[in-house]
């Protein structure tokens, strides 16, 4: 059942106040050993420094997709209202005609709009999460006050840096998928929708409605039904026996 309420309605997994306590005191542990790693091989520096800078640029780009992605389904919302606007202007009035027809219109059309509107907000949210951490100016002063190594300290502060934007960029991609999901799911109901139309204009609907209702009318031969008389009476009626001894004796 959640699964099914997940696909037609997705939203963001709700943790526990114990889960979450859990994930921040590992994220305080990785710090602290991130901020007490030995020092390394001067001729491995290098690799290291490179090996980081490539975690750095792949966080990066988690960041960057998940914002382009977002911009695109908030362009894509905004140009599917004149489209929404338009179908509703044109339908054929004759989908209305009848009640049940008019609410499951009004029904699919009112859905579509809401898993779009509601997609775009979670793009938006998306757009919103700006918490992100990088080397400033600020940094490489305090390490060259302090008389550093540079590329130790630059390691150091890079992995941080990387460490501290996963949970930023994990919620982005989160709130991400949520409005693809929900996108995809207001398409499928928009097709749907567009289906009703050229099914009124050619009078299917008309045809299937009016075929259910001959079937669930019953067949009953009333007492004003039109029956030959032979089949009722299928003899035929003579004179009463002794009728004419009868006659004569009243006479």
């Amino acid at each position: 059942m959640r699964e099914l309420t997940n696909i037609l309605w997705p939203r963001p997994q709700e943790l526990s106040a114990i889960e979450l306590e859990r994930f921040r005191q590992e994220d305080l542990e990785l710090d602290a050993q991130i901020k007490s790693l030995p020092d390394v091989d001067e001729k491995q520096l290098a690799v290291y420094l490179e090996a980081v800078r490539r975690i750095a640029d792949e966080e990066g780009k988690r960041k960057a997709g998940a914002e382009t992605r977002a911009t695109t389904f908030i362009a894509a919302v905004a140009t599917l209202i004149p489209l929404m606007t338009w179908a509703l202007g044109n339908t054929d009035r004759s989908i209305c005609s009848g009640e049940w027809g008019c609410f499951t219109w009004t029904a699919v059309f009112t859905l579509a709009v809401v898993y779009f509107v509601t997609g775009a907000y979670w793009s938006l949210k998306t757009l919103a999460v700006a918490n992100f951490h990088v080397i400033g100016v600020e940094d490489i002063v305090l390490i060259c006050e302090k008389k550093k190594d540079i590329v130790r300290e630059l390691i150091r502060q890079t992995l941080l840096q990387a460490r501290k934007n996963r949970d930023t960029i994990n919620e982005k991609l989160t709130f991400i998928k949520i409005a693809q999901r929900r996108f995809f799911n207001g398409l499928a109901v928009l097709g749907l929708l567009l289906m009703f139309d050229p099914l009124s204009r050619f009078g299917t609907l008309t045809f299937l409605a009016s075929k259910l209702e001959v079937s669930a009318t019953p067949s009953v031969v009333g007492p004003s039904s039109c029956v030959p008389v032979n089949l009722l009476m299928p003899f035929k009626l003579g004179p009463p026996k002794n009728s004419k001894s009868q006659m004569t004796k009243s006479n």
